[in-house]
């Protein structure tokens, strides 16, 4: 079954478990959707340069601070150095793409010499694997399926909670405040119509 916009169904980034459109909060892992607002690929590359994996959850929502017209453009012209993968922050990946673009540079230049000392499927191996990472990349990043390091601000969204918090027991206290006025009002009034009747009994006593 596909989990379009209109199935009803949706995937948790996280953990890929399928989820009604309505639900807030995913029942296998935790995630609460709302909390992808506030999902930043730049602070999932600062943990992944320190090794820290830590939170950091890969999806193909994509957040705020990645452009997906400078990922798609840095796949076909730059893909095969892996600088698709440097810009997201898959930093292995990328890694090994590079040796594949540097491996492959290095078999043109030196091209005869490398055919005499190895057999070709060690020379062109490498190169194979470069180019068919390079265009399965493109090809998910051309449906959207090319997934993200990302991990959730939680200053970002703790603050927001806090907000509103904060704007709950304003509206409370303004409320509260409000009703006592009100109550205020109605007992003054109370007490006005009994001074008045009493005013008026007793001018009717003298008369």
């Amino acid at each position: 079954m596909k989990f379009g916009k209109n199935s009803g169904y949706k995937k948790c980034p996280r953990c890929g478990n399928k989820c009604l459109q309505a639900q807030s909060e995913c029942e296998e892992c935790g995630l609460i959707f709302s909390r992808m607002e506030y999902a930043s690929n730049k602070a999932a590359k600062r943990k992944l340069r320190h090794f820290d994996t830590d939170f950091v959850i890969y999806t193909n929502q994509y957040p705020k601070d990645v452009s997906y017209i400078k990922l798609l453009l840095l796949t076909i012209f730059l893909g095969i150095t892996g600088a698709h993968y440097y810009y997201v922050g898959k930093y292995v990946k990328g890694g090994l793409m590079t040796a594949c673009f540097v491996y492959l540079v290095f078999c043109t230049i030196f091209n005869a010499q490398m055919v005499e000392y190895l057999e070709t499927y060690y020379l062109y191996l490498p190169i194979g694997i470069a180019a068919f990472a390079w265009i399965a990349s493109l090809i998910y990043v051309i449906t959207k399926k090319f997934k993200v390091p990302v991990t959730i601000d939680m200053s970002m969204a703790t603050a927001n909670v806090v907000d509103v918090e904060y704007a709950r027991k304003e509206f409370d206290k303004v409320t509260e405040e409000l009703k006592n006025e009100n109550l205020k009002n109605k007992n003054k009034k109370k007490k006005n119509d009994v001074v008045e009747d009493v005013k008026k009994s007793e001018d009717g006593d003298k008369k």
